[in-house]
C-alpha cells in the first residue's frame, strides 16, 4: 500500500491596499519614495535621478519632475489598490533604505557644490 503525501494548504499572502496619502507625502519630502512604498523602485530611482538632473540644468524641470513624481506615487497607490494596475507588494526596511540612500546622496550633492563655490571665491587674508 502506497501512502499518498499530505499537502497543507498555505495561507494566503495578505494584500495590504496601499494609501495612497502615505505615497504622495513621502514623495513629496523625498522624490521617489513614494514610487519605492509601492513597490516600484526602479521608477523611484528614475524619478529621483530625473529630479536631481532637473534641478542641476534648471530650477523648472526639477520641478516638473518633483510634481509627477508626486502625482504619480498617489495614483499608483490608488490603481493598485482597484486592481487596476499589479499590487507589488513592499517593505518598510526597503523605503526606509531608499530614503536614507537618497539623503546621503543628496548631502554629497550639497557638500560638492558648497566644495566648489568655495574653491572658486576669493581669499582675503
Amino acid at each position: 500500500m502506497v501512502q499518498q503525501p499530505i499537502y497543507t494548504q498555505q495561507p494566503a499572502a495578505v494584500k495590504e491596499d496601499k494609501n495612497p496619502i502615505v505615497a504622495a507625502i513621502l514623495s513629496f519630502f523625498f522624490p521617489g519614495s513614494g514610487q519605492a512604498y509601492n513597490g516600484q523602485t526602479g521608477k523611484g530611482i528614475g524619478v529621483f535621478i530625473c529630479f536631481i538632473i532637473g534641478y542641476m540644468i534648471f530650477i523648472i524641470p526639477g520641478l516638473i519632475v518633483f510634481i509627477y513624481g508626486v502625482y504619480d506615487a498617489y495614483s499608483s497607490a490608488q490603481k493598485m489598490n482597484k486592481g487596476e494596475i499589479p499590487y507589488i507588494a513592499s517593505s518598510n526596511g526597503a523605503v526606509i533604505g531608499f530614503i536614507v540612500v537618497e539623503i546621503i546622496l543628496m548631502l554629497l550633492f550639497f557638500f560638492v557644490i558648497f566644495a566648489m563655490i568655495m574653491g572658486n571665491s576669493p581669499r582675503y587674508y
